[in-house]
């Protein structure tokens, strides 16, 4: 049986002389593991295509749930990504979580969606590479049955609006008011949540996915907002991700050699 899909490489693992063993996230198949014969060889077709980062429109012959690359035309293989070690280790993040979750379908075709423009942003440094991290983590979170619920407090209905002071609760996803805000219920994860980083999770969940990644914010909200979305995904994963103390090694050694 052959399928043609789109899809981008997340993973990809030399194998033999000139052959790959690629992690693919599918449009509509989820995650599936492709085997891609003499991609490693400067003459194959498929070289570019088979690739990290690496998307395009696949040709795959599937036998007994086993997928081989046959042809592929690349449309986009985000280069300039490899130019930044930071962007490069967050982008690297992105896919291992975004291929952990998809599971295909409409969900599946969000999420890819969701990690192309995640990794354009990166690419082009459209903005802070936190907020890039962040706004990726909480909208994903969403897009997998998470949505946070921002419409009320769960114990009085003070809209979350007309908060004065927020507090998130990350394992159910409430906001409760000051009024509201006792740690005596039970709730063990909790983060206050300042006004400038609550305007950027309201705006990470409601814009359209090519405008997810389209804001500022300073610090200390930049920070306070980072924590958050990254226990906020994390905490629903439940996965250990390799690649993300790949990054947070990079950012500290960027920043080090910007002091």
């Amino acid at each position: 049986m052959r399928h043609k899909i789109k899809g981008i490489v997340v993973r990809e693992i030399a194998t033999g002389e000139s052959d790959k063993l690629l992690t693919i996230l599918t449009e509509t198949m989820g995650t599936i593991t492709v085997k891609a014969p003499g991609v490693r060889k400067l003459s194959s077709a498929n070289l570019r295509s088979a690739q990290l980062f690496a998307f395009s429109d696949l040709l795959l012959y599937e036998k007994e749930g086993r997928f081989t690359l046959q042809e592929s035309v690349l449309r986009e293989d985000f280069y300039e990504i490899r130019e930044d070690v930071t962007a490069f280790a967050l982008g690297c993040y992105l896919c291992e979580v975004a291929s952990s979750v998809s599971v295909g379908g409409d969900e599946g075709t969000e999420i890819l969606r969701l990690l192309l423009n995640a990794l354009y942003a990166a690419e082009k440094h459209v903005t802070d590479l936190q907020i890039i991290k962040a706004a990726f983590e909480f909208r994903l979170a969403a897009l997998i049955g998470y949505e946070p619920d921002f419409s009320e407090c769960p114990i009085c209905g003070t809209p979350c609006d007309e908060m004065k002071r927020r507090t998130f609760e990350l394992t159910d996803g409430y906001l409760f008011c000051a009024g509201c805000d006792n740690p005596a219920e039970g709730f063990s994860r909790r983060a206050s949540v300042s006004d400038a980083a609550y305007a950027a999770l309201k705006h990470i969940l409601t814009v359209p996915v090519n405008k997810v990644f389209l804001f500022r914010l300073d610090e200390p909200a930049l920070s306070e907002m980072a924590k958050l979305c990254e226990e906020y995904l994390l905490l629903r994963v439940e996965k250990q991700m390799k690649t993300l103390d790949f990054y947070k090694k990079s950012l500290v050694t960027t920043e080090r050699d910007h002091t």
